[in-house]
Parts: structure tokens; sequence; C-alpha cells
């Protein structure tokens, strides 16, 4: 017998728990073992919920953990305390936890990683990353000893909804936002996505899977959507880019850097065309060229889903090991060579001067409204006006027909 606990019976834990039960024959036949969702532990006993479940609820930690010798908890509670404390608590006991916390596994994710390990037990976060794509186990599995230089991806489906909508239908980023608000895509204070804290921690946990290592914090510096403006959009649009929010880290001379940044992707690029709230994760390597996973990011099936296939996993397998990190000694910091920089036409003149100044290429210009875009070559000097990365080989851009050239271009170019 398995016995299993829940912490958490919201949206995700409620869906683990169906997840379950839909599948406890197919599970109980793949594990020669029956499973029993021992107990569940809430924050409120007396609140009436959507998914009824025949197991022990309580509100008391206690109480919770005394229900059964558990085999296996999972933890779908959001948040650093008291999801650290709990999970400290059973990790130190010896029993395995699978958790969708990306706060609580990219803050602490390297103590509860060392918890796991003196006691030989399991630390599973598949569900933390990317909720419908199966990332992770991909790391851990198939690509066990695969070399990987950069990964890189789309990983939060709120922003990416509100971006495919800026550029699809033309609308303004306080509209869309409302809209993703109405639709559950965006919770009443989104500040965790539009200003990119959820991808951020999504990429320093796929660092860790990827190069063996937590990242510092202050080496993948994290800029939001809340500073793009709608006329950013519109003439990205005019040469052909589209804009999404990247998330990205690589390793320099053992060092991992990142960033969390929107950025504007030519058509070559395999992102380019991930559309709506679906996320995408791309691994680089000497050995796999390219490698593209795409999914649902988030969403009480696909997270559910997720954590039930990370229980199944380690069940077959038992393991407790980490992919065998082979990387080379130095590669590409980034693979940046261009920036797209807005300038108001109050800041022209001062536009112009900074360009000569620095000795900045500029390649192309576009002319709005309310200000310009320029092409840049990437400058080692950092450029005081807005401006963000352009993935992809930039001479698939639009040319003349499409793009309405400022009156700059002739002094630049």
């Amino acid at each position: 017998m398995i016995n299993i606990g829940l912490i958490g019976y919201g949206t995700v834990g409620s869906g683990v728990y169906e997840r379950l039960i839909e599948t406890k024959e197919q599970i109980e036949t793949l594990l020669g073992s029956q499973i029993r969702i021992a107990s569940v532990l809430v924050k409120d006993k007396q609140k009436k919920r959507i998914v009824e479940t025949d197991a022990m609820v309580t509100s008391d930690w206690h109480e919770f953990c005394q229900a059964a010798e558990f085999d296996i908890i999972f933890e779908a509670i959001g948040g650093v305390e008291p999801a650290f404390t709990y999970t400290s608590e059973l990790l130190k006991k010896g029993v395995p936890v699978i958790t969708a916390n990306k706060k609580l596994v990219a803050e602490k994710g390297n103590v509860l990683e060392e918890m796991a390990k003196e006691q030989s037990t399991y630390y599973g976060y598949e569900a933390a990353v990317a909720g419908g794509i199966p990332i992770i186990n991909a790391l851990k599995g198939t690509l066990m000893t695969t070399s990987i230089t950069r990964v890189a991806g789309i990983l939060n489906g709120t922003t990416n909804y509100i971006l495919t909508e800026m550029i699809d239908n033309h609308r303004a980023f306080s509209d869309v936002l409302l809209d993703a608000q109405e639709r559950g895509y965006a919770e009443s204070d989104p500040s965790d996505d539009i200003d990119g804290f959820d991808a951020w921690y999504k990429i320093r946990i796929l660092s860790r899977l990827c190069f063996g290592e937590w990242p510092n914090v202050l080496d993948i510096p994290r800029v939001g959507i809340t500073e793009l403006e709608d006329w950013h959009v519109e003439i990205g649009e005019r040469f052909g880019f589209k804009i999404k929010l990247m998330a990205e880290a690589v390793q320099e001379d053992k060092k991992i850097i990142g960033r969390v940044t929107p950025a504007f992707l030519t058509q070559t690029e395999a992102l380019a065309n991930v559309q709506g709230v679906l996320n995408a994760v791309v691994l680089q390597g000497d050995a796999i060229d390219q490698l593209l996973f795409v999914g649902p990011g988030a969403g009480k099936k696909a997270t559910a889903n997720s954590m039930v296939e990370d229980f199944l996993y380690h069940e077959r397998s038992k393991d407790t090991t980490r992919r065998s990190i082979l990387n080379n000694e130095k590669l590409s910091a980034s693979s940046i060579v261009h920036e797209l920089m807005f300038i108001r036409h109050d800041q022209r003149e001062q536009a112009l001067k900074w360009v000569k100044l620095m000795n900045v290429h500029v390649l192309d210009t576009c002319d709005h409204y309310e200000g310009e875009g320029w092409i840049i070559c990437n400058s080692n000097s950092p450029s005081p006006f807005k401006h963000y990365p352009i993935y992809g080989d930039i001479s698939s851009r639009k040319r003349l027909e499409a793009v309405h050239f400022s009156e700059a271009r002739d002094a630049l170019i």
C-alpha cells in the first residue's frame, strides 16, 4: 500500500486528487501496489470545496502527519512559508515530496535538495517549471549525459497571452491584462507574471537542472513587461518581429549567467510562433543542436498531471540521482548581437549624439508618431534609452515596403 498525503487543496491540490482518482487503476497496475490518499492538509477545514474527498481533511499539521506513514507527499500551497517548514520536516524524515511551488524551489531548492540527499529521498519539482512540459524528467532521463550549452524559453503563459493579443489583435496592454484576469489567466494581483518573477523563478530552476548548480540571483537580472509600451510592440511588428518575455541562461567560465526580459524575435526563431498561453523551452547543445518543448505552462489539469507523472517516475525508478553534467569549459554568454532601441521624438538629438560618441552601429530605423525604433548592434556601453534584445537573423526582417523610415535614417545609416 502506498500512502499519499496532499498539502493544499486549492486548484492544484484538488487537481492532483482528481488525477490520482481518475488514474488509480492504471497507477496501481504500473506500480504493482495499491494507492491510498490518507490525508489532506488545508488552511480552513470548514471551507466548502468544489471537489469533495473521502480522505481525512485537517488544518492541523501534527494531525496530518499522524494520519499515516506517508510514502509520498504532494505539496501544492505556494509561497515559501509554511511550505518550506513542512517540506523540511518531511524530507528529514525521509518522506519524498513532489511540488509545483516554483517560488519555494527557486528560493530554497538548494537547501531542500541537500536535505533530500542526506536522507536518500526524493524532492521532485517537475511541475514547478512548466506545468504541462516534461522538461525535468527529459533532462534526468533521455538527456542524462547530454551537455547543455544554453536553455531559453517562454516560461509564463499569462505574459505570452498578453503579448500575443497585443501583436495579433492590436490590443492595448491594459485592455489585454484585464481580459487575462477575467479569463483566469492572471491573478487579481498580476505582479508575479507581468514583473517577470514567475519566469525568473523557472529559469533559475532550469539552470540548476542544465548546469548542475543554482545560479546567483544577481547574475540573472529580471525585467518584466510593465515598461513595454504599445508603440514599442507596433514598431517591432513593422519590422516583422514578435515580442516575447524571454528567459535565458548559459554557463561561461563555470559561472551561470542569464536574464529575463522582453525581447523581439525574428521569424527564424523557433520560439517566435509559440502563441497564447503556451509555454516553451529550448535546449541547445553540441550533440543535440536544438530541442524544442512546447505545452501548457499552467492550469489545473496540466500541473496536476505533471505532479502525478513525477510521482510515477520516482516510484518506478526510485531515482535520487541527478544528471551527469558535462558542460564545456567556456561557452558564449549570449546569442544577442542586435537590439531594438526606442527614442521619443524629444530624445532624438540626444540619441544621435550618443550613438556617435559610443560608435554604435545603427542598421535600420522606423518612425512612429510616438517616437522612433533603431536596430543597433549590441554595444558594450549600456544604452540610456529603452532597449530590448533581438533574437534571430535580422536579415529576415521586413524591408522598405513595410517600414516607415525615420528622418534620422540618412544621418545614421
